[in-house]
């Protein structure tokens, strides 16, 4: 008897897989229209670190209009990486390893310069790749949209708006969830400012006897040592009272914890003298 037998030889899989990392901005919030623009991207950081921490990819793309961006890559197929990507930070981050990544904030020269967009970063952290990743960016900072509330207000008594702002306002940011203000140096004294025309929807009412929106925005601030609060100036005249030129009432409203891409609406409530 004669016995044949043939045998095959199986390719082992390759420890490598090329994917490609598309980068977008997360769009679960609703964006407005006015200053600044909140979907604007300009520059683009994309890091890759390795298990051991080491930056295996750094690209950085200088000027970029698109509102998203994709990055082909050979990486490790079994192997866990941090990615980080950013937008609109305006230079290339000076990052070398993840230690340098984890300790890195993001600082603001005045904290209402966006000509290059809202700072924007995601986070992966120890993930696996597959071929075709996501990376949704997040603005790293969260908007106030602020609308006056004056029906306690007696008829003959006029509230004018003409100045709101952020007081305390954090100067920098880390590129991880949860950062926080943990000293006065790392604060403007006054931030984000809106003033005369800028606020006049504040000072129109609408249909449900409140007043028009204006937004303002702020770096996260996640457990504040330094908590930021709401600044508004304003006119008041009565039959009893009024203010002088140059001393408005000023109203406080403590922010609390402030997270990153986050909206919070805030009602303020104004009663006659």
């Amino acid at each position: 008897m004669v016995v044949l037998a043939a045998c095959t030889r199986e390719t082992a899989p390759s420890p490598y897989v090329d994917t490609t990392l598309i980068l977008g901005l997360a769009d679960d919030i609703p964006t407005r229209a006015d200053m600044p623009d909140e979907v604007k991207t300009t520059d683009w950081n994309l890091l890759i670190f390795n298990a051991f921490g080491d930056l295996e990819e750094h690209v950085y793309v200088p000027s970029h209009a698109g509102y998203s961006l994709s990055h082909t890559t050979r990486l490790l197929r079994e192997v866990p990486y941090t990615i980080i990507a950013t937008a609109n930070l305006g230079y290339q981050l000076p990052i070398h390893c993840l230690s340098d990544a984890l300790e890195y904030r993001y600082r603001l020269v005045r904290p209402d310069d966006y000509r290059q967009g809202i700072p924007m970063a995601v986070v992966l952290e120890e993930v696996l790749v597959t071929e075709q990743m996501s990376l949704q960016l997040e603005r790293l900072m969260a908007r106030m949209d602020l609308r006056m509330d004056r029906r306690e207000l007696e008829a003959d008594v006029l509230l004018k708006v003409t100045e709101v702002s952020i007081g305390n306002c954090p100067s920098s940011v880390s590129l991880f969830p949860g950062s926080g203000v943990e000293t006065a140096s790392q604060t403007f004294q006054q931030g984000f400012t809106l003033k005369d025309a800028e606020v006049d929807a504040l000072n129109r009412d609408s249909a449900d006897a409140l007043s028009g929106t204006v937004s303002l925005y702020l770096l996260e601030n996640v457990n504040p040592t330094h908590e930021s609060f709401l600044e508004i100036k304003a006119q008041y005249h009565s039959p009893d009272y009024h203010t002088t030129p140059g001393e408005p009432l000023t109203y406080r409203v403590p922010l609390g914890e402030v997270r990153r891409n986050t909206v919070y609406p805030i009602i303020v409530s104004v009663s006659s003298i």
